[in-house]
């Protein structure tokens, strides 16, 4: 989602157009040139929603990764900011999430589309893109989310559960519930079937941000 659609999306939750440009820290202008479809040009002014909506300053310009797909250092030092102490995690594609669940420790080299900048816990935490609109509202196509495969996940959560075939790339983000003892992938977009989670299946990771803290 561009920055026009995460503002129009914040303003659809209730906030002023004064209200949001107050908390985010720019000018009412600001937001109403957006809206208009004239984007900020200081990269300050862009710093000032990125760090609002949590999201890397150069993916929030350009709509999508900030570099090109390859290999990065996941050993990079964390550095602190305002925020708090803020690292890099690597965005991955969904054929990628193996890398981050199968060692211990991940690997210092690693295969990803981009690395995000975040105050995210976790040694393992990744960053995906969602792949379609199973989980509209809440979760729209395109947006990031953060996924750490190390916490417990319980009825009510949202997870990344594999296929039965146990493919990574055929993973499924569903909202975990349990009815009549069985554990089932809930999707809020009602085109979308529940499913009850198999024994072939795997909790991949827990999601604990999506662009704010859930």
């Amino acid at each position: 989602m561009d920055l026009k659609g995460l503002v129009h999306r914040e303003l659809g939750e209730g906030l002023t157009e004064e209200e949001l440009a107050s908390t985010i820290g720019v000018s009412v202008r600001t937001i109403t040139n957006i809206l208009a479809d004239e984007p900020p040009q200081e990269r300050a002014i862009w710093e000032h929603f990125a760090r609002y909506f949590r999201i890397d300053v150069d993916f929030l310009q350009i709509g999508g990764p900030p570099h090109s797909a390859g290999q990065f250092d996941l050993k990079e030092s964390a550095t602190p900011s305002p925020l708090g102490q803020m690292r890099k995690v690597p965005l991955l594609r969904w054929d990628q999430i193996d890398q981050m669940l199968m060692p211990e420790e991940p690997s210092r080299v690693i295969q990803a589309e981009a690395m995000l900048e975040t105050d995210v816990p976790g040694t393992r935490t990744f960053a995906m893109q969602v792949k379609d609109n199973s989980m509209q509202p809440l979760f729209s196509e395109g947006e990031v989310i953060f996924v750490n495969p190390d916490l417990p996940s319980e009825p009510g959560q949202y997870v990344l559960v594999d296929s039965e075939e146990g493919r990574p790339e055929g993973a499924l983000l569903r909202q975990l519930k349990e009815i009549g003892g069985q554990t089932i992938l809930h999707p809020f977009n009602q085109r979308y079937n529940d499913l009850p989670v198999t024994s072939q299946q795997r909790i991949l990771g827990r999601v604990v941000r999506l662009r704010k803290k859930l």
